[in-house]
């Protein structure tokens, strides 16, 4: 073989080998000489140097000077096949680790009852007598060293049984904590339990193209194909930390997607955080455009590139709508946070390009933060998952796998069902029975029949009333159950109708947050029976005033 041969016979290995190593054959002997000279490890440096020496006189056309650039390449070859033979020692040593028995790895047994001193401390807390008015949690930090109860809105005292006298009424945020009683009567049902090691991986059982674990993936799509409000089939589902990411992430992905610059718009009364996002995170891609409405009256708008965020039924009015833009420069976002059984007729199963959904108004776990939308488009999908990564690397395995248990402790009851459930049972008789659909209406219902009620009173307020509507989910004619109520303040004075509330003592949303006048103010239905409870005598002395 002659020095140039060699030299050619080097440059025809790839990169990744370096074109100084020595053809494959060589390294094989090589590795062979090495294993037989010295315990497959190392090679005497005398046994290097009549390789070398062979080498030089078998390739008579090297120059003299080529020593060390020959030494250099046997050195690589015996450093590479010390390598080659540590990784199969330890390919070996894995592939025997694996027929270990589950919970054991090299002889370490893992104790079978590694829950049950965790499971005792939950129930240890969860029993904490708290007057119904406040809870302790695992993670409740001890005062001076005891464990006290985290009292409710109101409320004070180690066991939260002293009430707090003139405490505002907070009715202002869409926080679901009525949900609370719910699971405390199915606490079974919704409890999980995971160990340290679970998912400690980014990816592992991930869907890496939707950032959705593969049990949560199949629990959103069985809920929608339960209740009949969203076609899944067919959808790529992508998750978040709540819904709020995903709809930022959604604004900036088509934005990429066209290369154009964007207005966002909503039709008022609007959620206020469309707004604001738009405000904070806009740069010359996309910015807010105001009032869909007055959007689209104007000329100047006509043939512009825009996004209308549908909010399905409404906040905060909670009436239902179409959207205001059409044609091929508009763009909808359906958000669909309400549209469940227990909050709005399900009137039509939606077959939309963009549908979002917050796992918060379905189960009530808005800490949690999950968040989903279903998207017809690939490679809107695809941007709109590439922007969720690029912020936050994913969603928690730890929140996911949460969201996964409750949702399948929400379907289980009524994929059970035989037939129709009565209407006539009182809240709490839903919730012992597993059945959050019903419990929810049956809360939200009387709470805004009550309010309609005090507001009936008095022509100082108008209330905004709702009519029945047949519901696909339950089979029937239903009463309204809105997850807010929207009032408006009539008289001449009363122009800041939130101000007006609040010196009377409740705390409520005021309307320009929605981009409407602040005669208007928002009531959450969503807060616990006690906070309704301190609001009661604020609002029956205001309205009869």
């Amino acid at each position: 073989m002659s020095s140039r041969q060699a030299r050619e016979s080097y440059a025809d290995y790839p990169e990744s080998m370096s074109p100084n190593m020595i053809d494959g054959r060589i390294m094989d002997e090589k590795k062979q000489h090495l294993l037989e000279a010295e315990d497959s490890n190392m090679i005497d440096g005398r046994i290097m140097d009549e390789k070398i020496q062979h080498l030089l006189e078998a390739e008579d056309s090297y120059a003299a000077e080529d020593y060390v650039t020959i030494r250099e390449r046997i050195t690589r070859v015996m450093l590479f096949s010390v390598v080659m033979w540590n990784f199969l020692q330890w390919i070996d040593s894995v592939k025997q680790s694996s027929l270990q028995p589950a919970g054991q790895l090299s002889g370490t047994e893992t104790n079978p009852r590694w829950a049950h001193a965790a499971a005792e401390a939950a129930e240890e807390f969860a029993a904490y007598d708290c007057s119904g008015h406040g809870s302790v949690l695992l993670d409740t930090v001890p005062t001076n060293g005891e464990i006290v109860c985290e009292c409710h809105a109101c409320f004070t005292g180690p066991s939260c049984a002293e009430s707090v006298p003139d405490c505002l009424a907070q009715i202002d945020s869409g926080d679901p904590v009525m949900y609370e009683y719910y699971w405390k009567q199915n606490a079974e049902a919704g409890t999980l339990v995971t160990p340290p090691w679970y998912r400690m991986s980014y990816r592992e059982g991930m869907n890496m193209g939707t950032g959705c674990t593969l049990a949560l993936e199949k629990q959103i799509r069985t809920l929608h194909k339960m209740v009949g409000n969203a076609a899944a089939d067919g959808k790529i589902l992508l998750v978040s930390s709540g819904s709020s990411p995903l709809l930022l992430s959604i604004m900036q992905a088509l934005s990429y997607q066209k290369q154009a610059s964007y207005s966002a718009v909503a039709a008022a009364p609007f959620y206020e955080l469309y707004r604001r996002q738009t405000d904070y995170f806009g740069d010359n891609r996309f910015a807010w455009g105001g009032d869909a409405k007055l959007f689209a009256q104007d000329p100047g708008n006509a043939g512009k590139d825009a996004m209308e965020f549908v909010t399905y039924p409404n906040n905060p009015d909670f009436r239902t709508r179409q959207p205001t833009l059409n044609g091929s420069h508009a763009h909808i976002i359906y958000d669909f946070a309400y549209y469940w059984p227990h909050m709005s007729a399900i009137t039509r199963e939606f077959d939309e390009d963009i549908m979002t959904f917050t796992l918060s108004k379905v189960t009530g776990h808005a800490g949690t933060r999950i968040g989903w939308g279903l998207f017809k488009d690939p490679s809107l999908a695809a941007l709109v998952q590439m922007m969720l990564v690029t912020n936050s690397l994913g969603v928690s395995h730890d929140a996911q796998a949460r969201a996964t248990q409750l949702l399948r402790a929400v379907t289980s009851t009524y994929l059970k069902d035989n037939g129709p459930v009565p209407f006539a049972l009182p809240a709490a008789q839903y919730a012992k029975e597993g059945r959050i659909f019903h419990y929810g209406r049956a809360v939200l219902e009387r709470r805004y029949k009550w309010l309609e009620q005090i507001f009936a009173a008095s022509d100082r307020f108008s209330f905004l009333k709702h009519d029945p509507e047949y519901c696909a989910f339950f089979g029937q004619t239903l009463e309204p159950s809105p997850a807010y109520a929207w009032v408006y303040c009539n008289r001449k004075e009363d122009e800041d109708c939130y101000n007006l509330f609040l010196n009377a003592g409740i705390s409520l949303y005021r309307g320009s947050a929605y981009g409407v006048t602040d005669r208007h103010v928002r009531f959450s239905l969503l807060k616990r029976d006690s906070d309704y409870e301190v609001m009661e005598k604020y609002l029956l002395k205001l309205v009869a005033a």
